[in-house]
């Protein structure tokens, strides 16, 4: 794997003589509703932003700090997706929503499945791999889902829909998977995450009797 980083092309626009407050790498701070910056008429947005360097998300982002710096001093917050972010590796990887490092330890339960002995994976020969999901221990919401494995640019678009949709573990699982697809694989995962959740609530309905 090669994996090399992305600078700011920001150097030569003399950001300095702006007053703009600078981040990591001397990139401007700014909302990431709004994309305004600490200097209220100017407005940031894409691979100088530097925040997530994603077409689909530049183009949100350039969206929202056009509108703004349009209609400015009127200043409205945007739109903004369910995070997603796919490698196009072999086997793929991909990341929705929150990922593991970004939620408080304990607020969380986490579902797996690994595609080792999946049946759709092992006829098409790509029987590797693992999906890890995300769902808060008390509500069941989905938080969020990380991946690597045959796939996982399509199964990412499905978690980041529930992602965006706030659903819960079982109303996904109230969903339909049809038989023989890989998402099936996407299913023993929730119902992993399904089962734990059960135990949590036994638990917490134990000690409320206790």
């Amino acid at each position: 794997m090669a994996a090399t980083g992305r600078i700011p092309n920001t150097d030569k626009l003399g950001l300095e003589n702006t007053g703009i407050a600078l981040g990591a790498r001397s990139v401007p701070d700014s909302d990431r509703y709004t994309m305004q910056t600490s200097a209220p008429h100017i407005f940031i947005a894409g691979d100088a932003k530097n925040e997530l360097p994603l077409l689909h998300e530049a183009s949100d982002e350039g969206r929202i700090a056009g509108s703004n710096a349009g209609t400015f001093p009127t200043v409205e917050p945007g739109h903004r997706r369910a995070g997603l972010g796919v490698v196009f590796s072999d086997p793929q990887i991909a990341s929705v929503g929150k990922r593991a490092h970004e939620l408080l330890p304990y607020t969380f339960i986490t579902g797996k499945v690994s595609f080792h002995n999946q049946g759709r994976s092992r006829v098409m020969a790509k029987n590797q791999g693992m999906l890890k999901i995300y769902a808060d221990k008390h509500s069941g919401i989905l938080l969020g889902a990380e991946m690597f494995g045959p796939a996982a640019e399509h199964i990412g678009h499905l978690l980041a829909w529930a992602v965006q949709q706030s659903l819960t573990v079982n109303e996904i699982l109230g969903m339909p998977f049809y038989h023989p697809v890989i998402e099936e694989g996407v299913r023993t995962a929730f119902r992993d995450a399904a089962e734990q959740l059960k135990t949590i609530e036994r638990e917490e309905a134990s000690h409320a009797v206790a």
